[in-house]
């Protein structure tokens, strides 16, 4: 039985799916400008919002809003669905590690959360990014069963640190050029293979100038990647989502693979805004490497959740 609508909620429905029609399209200008990436970010909120378009018209008898809902709907979908695509995860027959990583924020004084997200991880390796020196003064003493640790704090929200179970070979805060945010780089050998864990987190696109200092940082990240030997994982606030231009450069240059794949977006941020949340909170990894589990962990007191990894790595 149809349902018809007051004219008024008529204009509001169509209202609704025309503007979020609109802004899904927007989206996939994300290369042209860095405002326009800003509507890329909300795949997963466009897709909810036309599918309740798509049932009031539908049930109001409103077949051509009923269309264009429908039509949208699947263009945000054919964005949202490939990443929970399976795909065969290798039985290497080596030993699973854990890796946890989150963004801390700066400002965070609940460091005894984070502490608790931390122990409930029971991760063998935490990356952690917007590290201050207030949080080393709570974390050091508290994580002593870590004995290989790196850490550079710092004033602003580029601090970095890593703590470790595994013996670390080196560990360095490197710029990979002037115009570049600290990255952690961190080399281990967990087995024969060599691994290099790198962290970073670029400039937030608030601007046109920082979008361009991030999207410059995610360039070189992806060449220094393709200069290393052995595995490598990427864990970063990247300050960017899975459907903007930046992130899916980053992806085609570096040939890292996504450890979402498989598994499902895991939106990280902001954490305290579920409805809201968007995925920008990445670990990506070379093909050698096999993802057995990923999954957010507990509120650490910041606005991001993070990001805990389960892997092994193939044996030559």
């Amino acid at each position: 039985m149809l349902i018809p609508l007051p004219e008024p909620l008529t204009v509001l429905l169509w209202l609704a799916a025309g503007a979020t029609s609109l802004f899904s399209l927007f989206g996939f200008l994300s290369h042209l400008d860095w405002k326009f990436e800003l509507f890329s970010h909300f795949r997963t909120q466009y897709a909810l919002l036309l599918a309740a378009c798509l049932v009031v018209f539908l049930a109001s008898g409103e077949l051509s809003g009923g269309l264009v809902a429908g039509l949208f709907l699947g263009v945000n979908l054919a964005q949202i669905l490939p990443i929970y695509r399976r795909t065969h995860r290798r039985n290497t027959g080596s030993k699973s590690y854990r890796l946890f990583f989150a963004n801390i924020l700066g400002t965070n004084t609940h460091t005894d959360q984070l502490i608790l997200a931390i122990r409930k991880a029971e991760a063998d390796i935490l990356l952690l990014v917007e590290v201050r020196q207030h949080h080393l003064q709570q974390l050091l003493p508290a994580l002593n069963d870590y004995p290989f640790q790196f850490s550079q704090p710092d004033v602003k929200n580029f601090g970095l640190a890593i703590f470790s179970r595994l013996p670390l070979e080196s560990a360095q805060a490197l710029a990979l050029d002037e115009a570049c945010t600290p990255a952690l780089v961190a080399r281990l050998r967990p087995g024969k293979t060599p691994l290099t864990l790198l962290a970073i987190h670029p400039y937030p696109p608030k601007s046109r100038s920082h979008a361009a200092e991030r999207n410059h940082q995610l360039k070189q990240t992806a060449k220094f990647v393709s200069g290393q030997p052995g595995e490598l994982i990427l864990a970063g606030d990247l300050n960017s989502t899975s459907w903007s231009h930046a992130f899916q450069q980053l992806v085609n240059e570096s040939h890292l693979l996504d450890s979402r794949q498989g598994i499902g977006l895991q939106a990280s941020w902001p954490a305290g805004n579920a409805l809201m949340r968007v995925p920008i909170d990445h670990m990506l990894h070379t093909p050698g490497i096999t993802i057995h589990q990923r999954r957010l962990g507990q509120r650490t007191g910041s606005d991001h959740l993070p990001v805990i990894v389960d892997f092994s790595i193939e044996e030559s």
